[in-house]
């Protein structure tokens, strides 16, 4: 009787082929499962380098066009259709230049140190200013604006993060010259 209930001990195990049957499922999920997070974890990385990208950008267009509209004199660009990649600005009889340096966006006041304006988790790549104006014959006036053009790049080495973007904005001084 004792040898009856071993024997029905052993066959109530697995076999060894069930095991490995067993394992290789479990295997083939884990597979799956690490697969799937990677790829989750993948596109909020493509998320974030957008969304740095694009608030650089807002934050340089809106600290450039602060200044311009607060100037009184734009120096270089110096004549209409003339194309710089520095911006020379006047205001309250301080000089402000916006230029680029180590693929960064610079200010600078008078001979202070120059400040970054871009994050340094992207790359600017390219930085033109344009002198636009529109000359009034009839009032004698005329109006000065500045054509903003730039492009940059998350700063990454991974290919999977290169996203790029290039904008351009045209922004007129506040006054008549």
């Amino acid at each position: 009787m004792a040898s009856k209930d071993l024997k029905t001990k052993l066959k109530s195990g697995f076999t060894l082929m069930e095991l490995l049957l067993y394992l290789s499922v479990l295997l083939v999920m884990s597979v799956i499962l690490a697969n799937t997070f990677l790829l989750i974890n993948k596109g909020g990385s493509n998320v974030q380098a957008k969304s740095e990208l694009n608030s650089n950008f807002t934050f340089i267009n809106a600290k450039i066009k602060r200044d311009i509209l607060l100037a009184t004199a734009l120096t270089t660009p110096a004549s209409a259709g003339a194309t710089s990649s520095v911006l020379d600005l006047t205001i309250a009889g301080q000089s402000i230049k916006y230029t680029l340096s180590n693929n960064r966006i610079t200010r600078q006041i008078n001979s202070q140190p120059a400040e970054y304006i871009s994050s340094d988790f992207i790359r600017i790549n390219d930085l033109q200013f344009t002198r636009l104006e529109n000359s009034n014959s009839v009032l004698g006036k005329k109006r000065v604006g500045v054509e903003i053009d730039f492009s940059g790049a998350y700063n990454s080495s991974s290919s999977e993060l290169n996203y790029g973007q290039s904008q351009k904005t045209t922004i007129n001084l506040n006054q008549d010259f």
